[in-house]
C-alpha cells in the first residue's frame, strides 16, 4: 500500500511541477503583452523594471496555474494509471479506490490551504508591488513632459486641486490640439470638492512654455459649492450649498500644472490583501447631505474599523438593505471628515447606507477560489480512470473546460455586484460545494465500480 500511495504521489507531484510551470509561463506572457511589452517598446520601461515586475507577478499568476496544473496531473496520471491496467491490479490485490488516493486528497487539502495563503496574502501584496513599480516608472517619464498626460490617461489625478476626465479623444484640427467627448473637470479646495465642470465635447492645448492645459468647452453645465454659499441678499444658501450654471456656448478654462504631484495609483481589488478587503467590508457609509439637484452627496464614516474608499470607487447605495443608487467617489476625506460623492443612478436621502459590495463579493471569491484543489481532486480521479487514455492533450482540454466553468461562477458573481439583492457573495461559491459534492459522489461510485 504504501509503494503505491508513493508512487501516484511521485507522478502526480512531477506531473504537477511540469503543468504548473507551463500554465504559469502561458499567464504570464499574457500578463506581459497585456501591460509592459508596449511601454517597453516605446522606451518608457527599462528592462530590469520589466524582470523585477515579472518575479512580483509570479505568486498572482500561480493562483490561477496551481488548480488548473493540479486538475490537469490528476486526469493525465490516473488516466495512465488506468489505461495500464494498473488500477485493475490494484482492486484485484483487495485494494480500495478510497484507501489508493487518500494521500492525495490529503495533499488537495494541504494545496488549498497555501492556496488560500497566497491568494489572500502574497499574490495581491506581491502583485501591487509590481503594478506599483511600473507606475512610478511611468508617472517619473510623463512628469517630465506634462503633455503626455492627457495622451497616456483619461484620468489625471496629477494636478494638485484638479481632477480631469474624459471619455475619448482624437488628434484636434490644430497642431498640438486634441478635440475629447464627455469632459469632466472637478476643483478642489482643502481636499473637498467644490465646483464640476462637465461639457459634452471641447478641445485642450497643451502650453508646456507657461505650463497650462487650456481647455475650450461646448456645451457646459457647472456646479459651484462657493457660489451657492450665499445669494445676492447674503441669506446662507439652501440644501447641501450646490448651485447649477448653465453655459450653452463655448467656455474656456484654464488648468495650471506648475508642479505636478506624484500620482496616487488606485489599487485593484486583486491587489488588496485580505485585512484591507476586510476593513472594507466593515466599512458603512451614511448618507449626511444631498444637494437640491440630486447629482452630489456627502457621507460620513463612523467606526475604528473604517475605512474611506479611494477617489473615482463605485458604491452601491441602501435601504433596508435594498439597493437604491449608485454612487461614485471624487477624492478622499476633506478637512470636515466627510467624503463627496458623485450620484449616478437612484434617489438619495439622509440616512442611507452605502456599501463597497464589489470589495465584499471579490473577498468570497478569494475564499471559494482557494478551495479548488479540492473539488478538482475529487472530480479529476474518477474522470481521469473513466477517460482511460493516454493522450495529453484530452486531460489538458478536460482540465481548461472543467477550471472555465469554475471561474466562470466568479465571474458571474462579480457581474451582479449592482444586484446586492441576488447575493452575489454566494454565488462564488457554488462552484466550490457543486465541485466537492459532485465528486464526492463520482468517487463514491468508482469505488463501488459502478
Amino acid at each position: 500500500m504504501r509503494t503505491l500511495h508513493w508512487y501516484l504521489l511521485r507522478q502526480v507531484g512531477g506531473t504537477l511541477a511540469i503543468s504548473v510551470g507551463v500554465f504559469a509561463a502561458v499567464l504570464m506572457l499574457a500578463n506581459a503583452m497585456k501591460d509592459v511589452v508596449g511601454l517597453m517598446m516605446k522606451g518608457q520601461l527599462p528592462v530590469d523594471v520589466v524582470l523585477k515586475a515579472f518575479g512580483l507577478l509570479l505568486p498572482y499568476v500561480i493562483t490561477f496555474a496551481l488548480p488548473l496544473g493540479l486538475l490537469t496531473a490528476v486526469l493525465l496520471v490516473f488516466g495512465r494509471f488506468s489505461a495500464d491496467h494498473e488500477y485493475i491490479a490494484a482492486r484485484a490485490g483487495g485494494i480500495s479506490l478510497v484507501a489508493l488516493v487518500q494521500p492525495l486528497l490529503l495533499g488537495g487539502v494541504l494545496l488549498s490551504g497555501l492556496a488560500m495563503w497566497v491568494n489572500l496574502q502574497i499574490a495581491p501584496a506581491w502583485k501591487r508591488q509590481s503594478k506599483e513599480l511600473i507606475h512610478t516608472v511611468i508617472t517619473d517619464y510623463l512628469r517630465k513632459q506634462p503633455g503626455r498626460l492627457l495622451a497616456q490617461k483619461n484620468y489625471i489625478t496629477e494636478i494638485p486641486d484638479f481632477e480631469i476626465r474624459y471619455v475619448s479623444q482624437r488628434p484636434g484640427k490644430l497642431p498640438g490640439s486634441t478635440d475629447l467627448q464627455g469632459v469632466t473637470l472637478h476643483e478642489f479646495s482643502q481636499g473637498k470638492l467644490s465646483r464640476m465642470t462637465q461639457a459634452q465635447s471641447g478641445q485642450v492645448e497643451v502650453d508646456e512654455k507657461q505650463q497650462l492645459y487650456r481647455f475650450h468647452l461646448q456645451n457646459v453645465q457647472i456646479q459651484s459649492r462657493e457660489l451657492a454659499e450665499t445669494d445676492e441678499e447674503g441669506d446662507q444658501g439652501g440644501g447641501s450649498g450646490w448651485q447649477p450654471m448653465f453655459f450653452e456656448e463655448s467656455r474656456d478654462i484654464t488648468v495650471p500644472f506648475p508642479k505636478l504631484n506624484v500620482s496616487i495609483r488606485k489599487p485593484k481589488n486583486n491587489e488588496l490583501t485580505f485585512g484591507v478587503l476586510w476593513q472594507h467590508w466593515q466599512s458603512r457609509g451614511l448618507v449626511v447631505t444631498v444637494d437640491m439637484n440630486a447629482s452630489v452627496a456627502d457621507l460620513k464614516y463612523e467606526g475604528e474599523l473604517s475605512v474611506f474608499p479611494t477617489p473615482d470607487t463605485i458604491l452601491q447605495v441602501l435601504r433596508d438593505g435594498r439597493r437604491v443608487g449608485e454612487v461614485r467617489t471624487t477624492a478622499a476625506q476633506g478637512s470636515d471628515k466627510l467624503l463627496s460623492v458623485l450620484v449616478i443612478e437612484g434617489e438619495l436621502k439622509p440616512g442611507d447606507e452605502v456599501r463597497d459590495i464589489e470589495k465584499q463579493v471579490h473577498l468570497h471569491g478569494q475564499f471559494a477560489f482557494s478551495f479548488a484543489c479540492v473539488g478538482f481532486i475529487l472530480v479529476g480521479i474518477p474522470l481521469g480512470l473513466r477517460t482511460q487514455r493516454r493522450e495529453t492533450s484530452v486531460g489538458v482540454a478536460l482540465a481548461l473546460m472543467l477550471v472555465m466553468l469554475y471561474y466562470s461562477f466568479s465571474l458571474l458573481g462579480r457581474a451582479f455586484v449592482d444586484k446586492p439583492d441576488w447575493y452575489p457573495h454566494l454565488i462564488v461559491w457554488i462552484p466550490a460545494f457543486l465541485f466537492q459534492g459532485f465528486g464526492i459522489f463520482m468517487l463514491w461510485r468508482a469505488n463501488r465500480g459502478i
